[in-house]
């Protein structure tokens, strides 16, 4: 059985829930791409970070390569200023190759957790019922944003607009746990698709 199908029958955590902490799993586990090559990385200043937004993502994702730009142009805007966060992709694909090859095409700036480490991760008990997800932990594992409500569906920019606002609000006047997105809002599914049927995991 493909390790999708075992994710699909994981609990969704959701927002501001206790978890065992997903950084703490990351050592020895983190790779990511130079020069079209898959290479390790050393994970101890991700397990440090004070906030890891875990990206659940695929190739064969049509709503994912709509979003991984817009996540690509957040980070590469708010890493520098904010050195204190970062993010880890989750592969969804079928294979390593697969999850190299997305990974290569949308320039992914941040680490991934090893392939065949994914299935697992205590990051995978992070995952929903689809993607692309985004969650957000801080330093202890506990969830602060998360891309659904149980099993309602909030969408990856919502957590992005909770992110920003983690990263650029006073901390100790604004609990990280009640941050909230924009007023803007997000839609509750990608423009266009018909997310039900095609975008959720795949068995």
């Amino acid at each position: 059985m493909r390790f999708l199908a075992i994710l699909m029958l994981l609990a969704v955590v959701p927002a501001g829930a206790q978890t065992r902490n997903p950084a703490a799993d990351l050592k020895g586990k983190l790779v990511t791409v130079k020069n079209k090559a898959v290479q390790p990385i050393d994970a101890t200043p991700i397990t440090q970070a004070k906030y890891i937004a875990f990206y659940f993502g695929a190739g064969w994702c049509g709503p994912c390569h709509k979003f991984t730009p817009d996540l690509v142009a957040f980070y590469n805007e708010m890493k520098p200023k904010h050195p204190d966060f970062d993010v880890v992709f989750v592969s969804l694909d079928h294979s390593a190759a697969e999850m190299q090859n997305y990974m290569n095409e949308m320039s992914m700036p941040w680490p991934a957790l090893r392939w065949d480490a994914v299935k697992t991760s205590q990051a995978a008990t992070l995952c929903g019922p689809g993607i692309p997800s985004l969650v957000v932990v801080d330093n202890e594992g506990r969830v602060l944003s998360n891309s659904f409500a149980g099993t309602t569906y909030l969408g990856p920019h919502k957590v992005l607009n909770d992110l920003r606002n983690l990263l650029t609000a006073d901390t100790a006047a604004v609990p990280a746990a009640t941050a909230r997105p924009s007023a803007a809002g997000t839609p509750p599914s990608p423009s266009g698709t018909d997310w039900d049927k095609v975008f959720k995991k795949q068995p």
